[in-house]
């Protein structure tokens, strides 16, 4: 199994953030361009997203102060759950505290009857902790790997198994085969996806994954974050309505936590429209990404299949990582040095949907003169 994952050293809390726009950052006191993090089609910013969690803000306060299941269930979540639906073009959806939760939830719902869970292996770690949720043998099939997944399927229609799986893996810049697993599952499996990164960016006008892989099968379950494309908070799963009724009844961190604010959700929802209402954002996002895949070329790095708003530029130590990021800084860009469990760290670099022309041949022309593989 590939996980657990292991946190060797300590990550830096040195990295202070005081403000921020849709293409900068307040670092430590210092003004950077920002090539980090998500909210790629800048909307955490956007007047009306603002305008909309302000509104509620005034209205209902902070915090829903309680679960959903007893007094915390506000209009502004049901609304969310309903757009999100729509968008996505799934029966049903259901938002939760974060898109780690959500893949719980599912595994919480569904893994007492799982027999076998696969999981790709370059799957986020909230996949694999979800995993172990499962009464289930839990089996790595490699990173798509069609001929290791169909090997392990078992071919008895009514078994109950699960495949596990990004929709797009943005560090190591490929998307999953998601129709070809689909083929390859009986037909009481089930497929879940998390489409973190795949909102917003695949699919028409972003729908994602299955949008962009032209799935329309009861058996798949979307979840993901809304912190990335939407540049809001929380997470979401989105399926057939009895996939959402069961997970609503039978998990346990849905029911006894409390949701997000009233008001992220309704920030949530007006970006969900503005996305819906403004493609061009899509469309520039992906224009940006591309031009990601010639600069790895000419940084001596492997491009993976081109896909994706996140590059990945390999730094082994974690002294020389957090180096080649003060000196990043020192340029006036600021790309974070970051080490997920496992493996070797990366600075790690992401375009947004607003970044400009010339702030894009600024951070080619930056990291051409400082970095080296």
């Amino acid at each position: 199994m590939g996980s657990p994952r292991e946190y060797p050293s300590p990550i830096p809390m040195s990295r202070r953030i005081d403000a921020s726009t849709p293409t900068t950052l307040r670092v430590n006191g210092q003004d950077l361009l920002s090539f980090a993090g998500t909210n790629l089609l800048g909307l955490a910013h956007h007047p009306k997203v603002l305008a909309a969690a302000q509104e509620s803000l005034a209205r209902c306060g902070l915090s829903a102060a309680a679960s959903r299941s007893t007094s915390g269930n506000f209009a502004e979540h049901e609304n969310l759950e309903e757009a999100l639906a729509e968008f996505l073009g799934l029966e049903a959806a259901l938002i939760l505290p974060s898109g780690w939760l959500a893949n719980e939830a599912v595994m919480e719902a569904y893994g007492n009857e799982l027999e076998t869970v696969l999981v790709d292996s370059d799957s986020h770690a909230s996949i694999w902790t979800a995993s172990t949720l499962a009464n289930a043998q839990v089996i790595d099939c490699g990173a798509g790997d069609l001929t290791r997944a169909h090997a392990l399927m078992d071919r008895n229609e009514d078994k109950h198994m699960a495949l596990m799986t990004d929709g797009m893996f943005p560090m190591r810049r490929r998307i999953a085969p998601l129709a070809d697993f689909l083929r390859l599952l009986p037909r009481k499996g089930m497929l879940i996806v998390d489409d973190s990164y795949g909102l917003g960016f695949l699919g028409k006008g972003g729908r994602g994954s299955l949008s962009g892989a032209g799935i329309s099968d009861p058996r798949a379950v979307l979840t993901g974050s809304m912190a990335k494309a939407l540049g809001a908070g929380g997470g979401f799963i989105a399926s057939s309505t009895g996939t959402i009724e069961r997970i609503r009844r039978r998990a346990e961190v849905y029911m006894g936590t409390t949701p997000i604010s009233p008001a992220v959700a309704a920030g949530a929802r007006a970006a969900l429209q503005i996305l819906e209402a403004e493609p061009e954002r899509v469309r520039r996002l992906r224009a940006h990404a591309a031009r990601l895949t010639p600069l790895a070329e000419r940084l001596g790095l492997e491009p993976g299949d081109g896909r994706g708003p996140v590059l990945p530029l390999p730094v082994e130590e974690a002294r020389e990582g957090r180096r080649l990021e003060r000196q990043l800084a020192a340029e006036g860009l600021y790309i974070p040095w970051i080490e997920y469990g496992g493996g070797s760290g990366a600075l790690r670099v992401a375009v947004s949907s607003e970044h400009t022309g010339k702030e894009l041949e600024r951070l080619e022309a930056v990291l051409l003169r400082v970095y080296e593989p």
